[in-house]
């Protein structure tokens, strides 16, 4: 199960989804988006078990078959969160059912991965090999049931709710999820019968010693998948900031020139916060025609210097626009334009 991946692509991978699952949980509140988090989280936990380094240590200092098993437990908690993911999606949520599966599920694992014993090989090298078989049977099985459960809830969920492409991101990740964690199940419960048989090729071996560093580049895959969020949040909470450092700076501007021609100022007790704003750009470039200031120039030492009486010249060869007051006001408190 450990990953053979180049030690940089392997803990660069590592890092990165632990980036994606720490910003995600910051950043990200919804609470369908927390659930899809907890499923970056598991696929990360998995790869971070199977990490070249990280798991030389804990099989040192544990044992190879409880590292594998806390693994295999893990998948198990992937599916059922996926399962979860897509029922929060169509809104149809059993997350008790779920957690008794997994519960189930991993009591049967941790039972069978016991009564194996011999700790010093492979559960699918132990005797009677029927063990290693039933390991595996509740391991894929499992994973399979959680994953078509997801595959039905969303596929009735768009049968009944046309058109819903809402569903269709949830619907991706389920298919993805299945083949990341199902098919690999599966390759896994079938390498366990081919050991019992004693049939185990060049395939099957293959199958099992690429196993981690498969799961490494699924890790990848959804933790990519998951920093798109976190870009959307940021990139959104950038819009709004700025926004708000726009209407800051534009009350300091709004005040200074009204108070410079009071005649434009109209009462605005009664109006919303968006109408204020509108009224605010509205009365600044009134301003400005009035007493013939361009925005582009202006200073504050211009705006004392103006005639406080309405100008019967005005800015003819311009027109002030409110991208002008919207750049005058970011300006506006700069020590230049004051001094």
């Amino acid at each position: 199960m450990r990953n053979h991946l180049p030690l940089a692509l392997d803990l660069g991978i590592l890092i990165f989804a632990w980036i994606v699952v720490i910003s995600r949980f910051c950043l990200v509140r919804s609470r369908h988006a927390r659930i899809v988090t907890m499923l970056i989280l598991c696929f990360t936990a998995v790869d971070t078990l199977k990490a070249g380094p990280i798991n030389d240590a804990l099989t040192f200092y544990l044992d190879a078959r409880t590292v594998r098993l806390a693994a295999h437990v893990l998948c198990v908690v992937a599916a059922a969160v996926a399962a979860w993911a897509a029922a929060s999606a169509a809104k149809r949520l059993r997350p008790a059912r779920l957690a008794s599966g997994v519960v189930a599920a991993s009591a049967g694992l941790i039972a069978l991965d016991g009564l194996a014993g011999q700790r010093d090989h492979v559960i699918e090298a132990v005797h009677p090999q029927g063990i290693a078989v039933a390991y595996f049977t509740i391991y894929a099985g499992s994973i399979v049931v959680f994953e078509a459960y997801a595959a039905t809830v969303l596929a009735a969920a768009i049968r009944t709710d046309r058109p819903n492409r809402g569903l269709l991101a949830p619907s991706a990740t389920v298919v993805g999820l299945f083949l990341a964690t199902g098919l690999n199940a599966l390759t896994l419960l079938w390498y366990a019968i081919r050991a019992a048989t004693g049939e185990i090729g060049p395939a099957e071996q293959f199958q099992r010693n690429s196993n981690g560093n498969l799961f490494a580049y699924f890790t990848l895959v959804v933790a990519l998948v998951g920093a798109a969020a976190v870009v959307r949040r940021t990139s959104g909470e950038s819009a709004i900031n700025r926004s708000s450092v726009n209407v800051t700076d534009l009350q300091v501007l709004w005040r200074d020139l009204t108070d410079a021609a009071p005649h434009v100022k109209l009462d605005m007790k009664d109006l919303g916060p968006d109408a204020r704003t509108v009224r605010m750009i509205t009365e600044c470039i009134d301003t400005l025609y009035d007493l013939g200031l361009d925005p582009a120039t202006v200073t504050i030492t211009d705006l004392h210097s103006a005639p406080r009486v309405p100008n019967t010249k005005t800015l003819t060869d311009s027109r002030v626009t409110a991208t002008d007051v919207i750049n005058l006001a970011r300006r506006w408190d700069s020590r230049s334009l004051r001094d």
